[in-house]
């Protein structure tokens, strides 16, 4: 029997390349995160789309754990564990706030508001969760969506969960799936690492282009100081420590 890989992730953190590396590389099914295609499909159709796929997640919780960009709740995910006989491990996946919240104004996955904003419209925005988020309703703004994911993450017991960091990912797919194999003992496809170098988002760019993004922090010409100071007001400081980010002032 495969053993089985559930991944959390916000938006925009490297899940679709991440489970493009496990599928290549692992002896290993990930357990899904997003609604199939016949809910998408049934969306497109039926006004009010974000709840068709609310519905399917909360029909179907107990099998799939949810939304991969969801809240965990930490005492369904041990109770699953106990039941896959250990056979069920967790990823959680976490971005740099600043980059991430470039990222997610770029592309507002899920965003209730229509009319393009700046950035630092955005931030100052109240976001509107929908039902699978596992959250209130309306949050101050995205920051505090960064917080809150991110902070849940964190309650997954770490036997059973590795917190990865997107950009370590991204710089380097090849210890990172090292580091599944060797802290869930799940076997290798083959000795060889095999990489997904399209990008899962734009056909335009590719693996390398991510790699010089994040690791030359180029994201930062793009943040003003007034931006990065309206952020560090929602930012949780300690939470940025605890995954070892360095906090701009």
């Amino acid at each position: 029997m495969k053993k089985l890989i559930k991944i959390y992730g916000e938006r925009n953190t490297s899940t679709n390349y991440l489970s493009q590396l496990i599928k290549l590389n692992l002896q290993a099914t990930e357990v899904s995160g997003v609604a199939p295609k016949h809910i998408l499909k049934v969306q497109k159709i039926v006004p009010g789309n974000e709840l068709i796929r609310d519905i399917y997640f909360y029909l179907t919780y107990r099998k799939n754990l949810g939304w991969k960009h969801s809240c965990v709740k930490p005492n369904k995910i041990q109770e699953k564990y106990k039941q896959a006989d250990s056979q069920l491990s967790f990823i959680t996946i976490t971005k740099n706030p600043y980059s991430w919240l470039l990222s997610l104004h770029r592309k507002p996955y899920h965003h209730s508001l229509t009319k393009k904003q700046s950035f630092k419209q955005f931030l100052q925005h109240p976001w509107k969760t929908v039902r699978r988020d596992n959250l209130k309703s309306n949050l101050k703004n995205p920051i505090e969506l960064w917080n809150l994911k991110n902070r849940s993450y964190l309650q997954i017991d770490n036997t059973i969960a590795l917190h990865l960091l997107s950009e370590n990912i991204i710089e380097q797919p090849d210890i990172i799936i090292n580091k599944i194999s060797t802290h869930f003992s799940i076997e290798r496809s083959s000795d060889t690492f095999i990489n997904y170098n399209q990008s899962t988002k734009d056909i335009k760019k590719d693996s390398d282009y991510y790699r010089n993004y994040y690791r030359n922090e180029k994201w930062r010409d793009e943040i003003s100081s007034e931006e990065i100071a309206i952020i560090n007001e929602t930012l949780d400081f300690k939470l940025m420590s605890r995954y070892g980010y360095d906090v701009i002032t």
